[in-house]
This record gives structure tokens, C-alpha cells and sequence, in this order.
């Protein structure tokens, strides 16, 4: 980092710095606070703090634009109350972050992230929260513990943990239905086949485009009858005392998903419309207008009786169980839920829903909601004990960043990690989680590119404009801006320079942070970036650096670089393209090509295939 991007700092200050920059900061997927909620792109809330902790002193103000789960407010409670681990990475990375409470406002358009970061940033009282959630899950399960009632494969009675359901298929030749399962799943090992014979003619079935029949049902909260995709329970998991087992559906498992299919909508029942838009997918959310068209009719009972004792709780703890409950919703709770085949295991593993995306596969998975949810008690009280006492404060505003209510000059620092463009709908996504809160995000100013809304690449630089134009005007003349950031498409670095760029903000040092939670989209493209670019803004004029700026001179440039580092991550194409992009902002050059594009080059000069 050229000493001169940081003019007015002391050598120790500069030290610090430079130190800090040098080198990929871990993010890591660990911890209570960062598992209590999952959230697409988080980053680990003891990262930010060694950030706010070596960029500022206590007593300093601190500003996230974009909030998300409210990780910043997080990391500034921690700044009073530093993990031991926390302290072990900061001398690994020579640093000296002084420690002690802040002040952090945090800004955040959605609703549901507003929810998580006021509720994880006022903790309740860790025993007390406890003991509440276990008594709610008590009360759940004495009246809807039917629900996951089953006989075992010895007759004695068991406790269902989760059933597995499979898409029909229809035969193009018989005519004939036939699951999805049957004919394209096997075991010993987990294994999905990528082309299916029917068991009734043997002709081949193509999976991928295979016409799914529908059926017609009543839905009891809409009071009519409609029509959805045909899906069956194939596979039944269950435990009988400490014995876990699996079998195929029994005549009583399909009396007990009728008995759980008539009863009764509950009050606290939401009948919220889902709004679509992007993430719209006519095959596998055919049926799906409504939110319980997400769950399984059991699954959306279990969540809406939780939902409706949670007010018999004192006001303190009321905010903390719904989060208890929505932190398993969207993402276990759902058809999103699914199993996953990996590589030497003889049977599926089951996870939750993709992020960033409302993907059901043809093999949802309905978990038992009530040994889930119990299951995450444990994480929150901890996450609790973690921040309870802390003198740092955080203040949430459910707004757009565009309008900021703070004075000029006001703000020490800023730690914020945008939309990626067009990677996130956010508020399609979160509106599974919203609907329970009786409340979703107003899209109009949610800084994104988004065919479904209309909002152009020239939309989205215009709302980052104004965000950063807030930034400029509140940060503080010595005042500093580290911003998390990630694309693939070089327009969208194009948008990002430009609009803090043309609000008065320049790049002073960057580096890569290695954020270890991507979206779904992140994961299965193949031009995504290994390590979010990280970029230190100070107010100031872009000036493009003297000399050769070249993509030859930069490409190379990082090249050599790479190869000085010895390290196995710092040679991989993704993590190239990371330093290209930061090594860019840092000279004031435009970002001339996409990821795509740079990794064929790197095949091609490494040798790689």
C-alpha cells in the first residue's frame, strides 16, 4: 500500500495498515454469532471487528450502509468484548487493535435483516432466553407432536426426524407415473443418475425434461381448490429412544399426512401472496402463489403454533424466540430443503435450502420442525453470552442508505459489504421469512440490477451513487471506508468506480477478504472470484498513477506477484482475478475484462486445461 494513500497517519497507524491490507483476511464459518442466522454473503462478525478495532479507537462511531444481518453491530459489541481468538489472528497478522466500546448505526432496507440485527445486537438475558425456548418447543410439541408420530420397522412407536419426497414422473412412452426416486436415485454409494429406464416398459426416461403431472387439492387457508405438482413421501427417517431408522411409507405415515392436511388453519397462519420476480422458475414452482404453498401442510402447522405461543412469553424475550424460530424457516423448514449426494458416502446427506436462490428440487426434504428449532437453542445462547455486557451500542434503522439521518462529518468509519448487482434478489428471497413478520421490504430503492423490476446497470450505479455520496458527506475528513465487494462482470466494477468515484471517494489500499459462505450462484459459476475484493476509501480525487497501466502490465504484474507469494490459494485463477481487480482500483484504471475471459487467459498461460 503506497504510504502516500495515507497521508495524516502516524508511522505506528500506517504500520497497522499496511499490515492489515497485506493479506487475505479470514472470514471464517465458525462461531455462534455467525451461525445463529444464515444469511446470503455474511461475513464472520470477529473479522469486521479486527477492522473497526485497527481502524479506529474506542469511543468512535462506526457505519454500515448496507447491514444485512447486522455483523458490523455485532463486531463493534465485540470490540468491548474481543474472543481469544480474535486476539490470536490479530498478532498472527501483526497487528495492535486497541479494544473498547464503540458506537455503530447500522442502516438496512430489508425487513428481515433489520429484525436479525436489532434482535442479535439487544440480546436478552442468555439463561433466561434458555429457558423460554425450551418451554415453547415443550408447549409446541404437547399439542402438535402428532405430527411426527410413526410406527418404527419393529411396530413399537417412534418419532419421525424427516421424510423424504420425490417429484412424479410421467413416462413418455407407457403413460405411466413413476417417482423420481425409483428411478433415479440409488445408495451404497449416494448416487443421483443422470438418465432413468421406467420400471414398467424400460424405455429411457429424459430426466431433465420429463413432464411432472399435476394434481388438484383443497387448500384449506385459501378455501378453494387448486393445482400443484405432484409429489410423494418415498422414505421415512426416524429415531425410536437413542436408535435412529429409515423405511418406506406405511399406510398409517399417509393417514397422518391426510389427518395434518385437514385440520384446521390456525390464526397465526399467514396468507401472504408471494411476489415473484427473478427467481421464478415455471417447473418447480408451479402451484407455488401463496407462502404455505413452500411447506409441507405439516411443516407450515409446526411454525404457525410456535409462532402464535411465542406471545405468551414476557415482551423481552418475544423478539429473540421469533428469531429463534425464522432462523430455521426459510432455510429448513421449507421444500427448499433437500439431499445432497458427496462423494464415498454410502447415503444422502441432508442440508437446508440453496443460498441466494428459492430453488425445490425434485427431492424436498420435510424435516421435523420441532427437533430442529430445539437443536438451535443451544447456538443462541452462546451467541448471546458472547455480546451480553458489552458498552459498545448499535442503533438499526429499517431505511434506505440513500437518505442518511446523520450529520456531516459525524462518522468515524465504514465497514459495508453492497449488493453484488445482479447476483441477490434479496427482498424475492427474504419475503419467505418477511410474510411471518407481517411485513415486506419495499424494493423500490433496493440497490440491485433486476430484469423482473426493471432496474438497469444504469439504475443500480445511480442508487450506489447516492449511497456513497451519504458516505462521503457523514465520514469524518480523517475518516475511512472499508468495502466488502464481488463480481464477476467488469460493468459492474465499471458502476461501482464510478459511483464512489464520482462522490468524492478513492481507493488508498485493498486486499482480499476470504468470505466463505457464496450464493448459490457463486458456487456453481464457474467465473466467480475466490475471495471478495476489499477496498480502503478516503475522500479524495481518483488520479490515475503515472506510468504503464496496461492489462498486460497489470495481468503481469499480478502474475509475478502470485508466483513471489509461493502460496497454493494465491496461484488459483479466481484468486488472480481478485488481485487484477483490486490491483486496477488501487492504479485508478478501469476493470477491462470479465472474470471469464481472465481465467481462459490463465489456462492459457499456465498451461491449464
Amino acid at each position: 500500500m503506497p504510504q502516500k494513500c495515507c497521508e495524516g497517519q502516524s508511522p505506528e497507524q500506517l504500520k497497522e495498515l499496511i499490515a492489515l491490507y497485506a493479506d487475505p483476511l479470514p472470514a471464517t464459518r465458525t462461531g455462534p454469532l455467525y451461525n445463529a442466522f444464515s444469511y446470503p454473503t455474511k461475513i464472520s462478525p470477529e473479522a469486521i471487528a479486527i477492522y473497526i478495532a485497527t481502524h479506529t479507537k474506542p469511543g468512535a462511531t462506526i457505519l454500515d450502509t448496507f447491514a444485512g444481518s447486522g455483523t458490523t453491530g455485532l463486531a463493534t459489541l465485540l470490540c468491548d468484548k474481543p474472543t481469544e481468538g480474535m486476539k490470536q489472528t490479530a498478532i498472527g497478522l501483526g497487528l495492535n487493535p486497541v479494544w473498547g466500546p464503540r458506537k455503530a448505526v447500522l442502516y438496512e432496507l430489508s425487513v428481515i435483516g433489520a429484525f436479525i440485527s436489532e434482535t442479535l445486537c439487544s440480546p436478552p438475558n442468555p439463561i433466561e432466553f434458555e429457558k423460554a425456548a425450551n418451554s415453547l418447543l415443550d408447549q409446541a410439541e404437547e399439542e402438535f407432536g402428532w405430527l411426527w408420530k410413526a410406527a418404527d420397522p419393529s411396530g413399537k412407536e417412534g418419532e419421525i426426524r424427516h421424510v423424504i419426497w420425490s417429484d412424479v414422473l410421467l413416462c413418455p412412452q407407457c403413460k405411466k407415473e413413476v417417482s423420481f426416486w425409483d428411478t433415479s436415485v440409488r445408495v451404497k454409494p449416494a448416487r443421483l443418475l443422470t438418465s432413468a429406464k421406467c420400471p414398467n416398459c424400460g424405455n429411457a426416461i429424459p430426466l431433465a425434461g420429463a413432464e411432472r403431472p399435476l394434481e388438484t387439492y383443497f387448500d384449506p387457508l385459501l378455501n378453494r381448490q387448486l393445482t400443484r405438482k405432484k409429489r410423494i413421501p418415498i422414505r421415512i427417517h426416524g429415531r425410536t429412544g437413542t436408535r435412529t431408522w429409515q423405511r418406506a411409507p406405511l399406510l398409517s405415515d399417509l393417514k397422518l399426512i391426510e389427518k395434518a392436511n385437514k385440520h384446521l388453519p390456525l390464526k397465526s397462519e399467514p396468507k401472504a401472496e408471494i411476489f415473484w420476480g427473478d427467481l421464478y422458475r415455471s417447473g418447480y414452482h408451479k402451484g407455488i402463489s401463496h407462502l404455505h404453498h413452500f411447506y409441507t401442510r405439516r411443516n407450515f402447522l409446526a411454525i404457525a403454533s410456535l409462532w402464535a405461543k411465542v406471545e405468551q412469553f414476557p415482551p423481552a424475550l418475544q423478539k429473540a424466540l421469533r428469531l429463534l424460530i425464522l432462523s430455521y424457516n426459510a432455510s429448513h423448514s421449507t421444500l427448499m430443503t433437500r439431499i445432497v449426494a458427496k462423494k464415498g458416502l454410502q447415503d444422502f446427506v441432508i442440508t437446508g435450502a440453496q443460498s441466494g436462490v428459492l430453488y425445490i428440487s425434485s427431492l424436498p426434504i420435510e424435516k421435523n420442525v420441532f427437533i430442529g428449532i430445539r437443536r438451535k437453542i443451544k447456538a443462541y445462547k452462546e451467541a448471546f453470552l458472547l455480546i451480553s455486557h458489552s458498552h459498545s451500542s448499535v442503533k438499526v434503522l429499517n431505511k434506505s442508505s440513500t437518505r442518511l439521518k446523520l450529520a456531516n462529518s459525524s462518522i468515524d468509519y465504514v465497514f459495508t459489504d453492497p449488493p453484488f448487482g445482479d447476483y441477490i434478489p434479496y427482498a424475492e428471497i427474504n419475503q419467505i421469512n418477511e410474510a411471518w413478520l407481517g411485513k415486506t421490504t419495499n424494493r423500490t430503492e433496493e440497490a440491485i440490477m433486476s430484469v423482473a423490476q426493471g432496474k438497469t446497470l444504469g439504475t443500480y450505479q445511480s442508487t450506489m451513487l447516492r449511497v456513497f455520496k451519504e458516505i462521503s458527506r457523514v465520514l469524518k475528513p480523517s475518516g475511512k471506508a472499508t468495502v466488502v465487494f464481488h463480481s464477476a462482470k467488469a460493468e459492474v466494477w465499471h458502476a461501482l468506480t464510478a459511483a464512489y468515484g464520482q462522490a468524492g471517494l478513492r481507493v488508498a489500499a485493498s486486499s482480499v477478504l476470504d468470505k466463505v459462505q457464496a450464493s448459490f450462484k457463486q458456487v456453481v459459476s464457474r467465473d466467480t472470484v475466490k475471495g471478495a475484493p476489499l477496498l480502503l476509501l478516503i475522500k479524495g480525487r481518483i488520479e490515475q498513477m503515472a506510468g504503464d497501466s496496461s492489462f498486460e502490465k497489470i495481468y503481469n504484474e499480478v502474475l509475478a506477484c502470485a508466483s513471489a507469494k509461493q502460496l497454493k490459494e494465491e496461484q488459483m485463477p479466481a484468486r488472480l482475478y481478485s488481485r487484477y481487480i483490486t490491483r486496477c482500483l488501487e492504479l485508478g484504471v478501469p476493470v477491462k475484462i470479465n472474470a471469464d475471459e481472465f481465467y481462459k487467459r490463465i489456462r492459457v498461460t499456465l498451461g491449464l486445461k
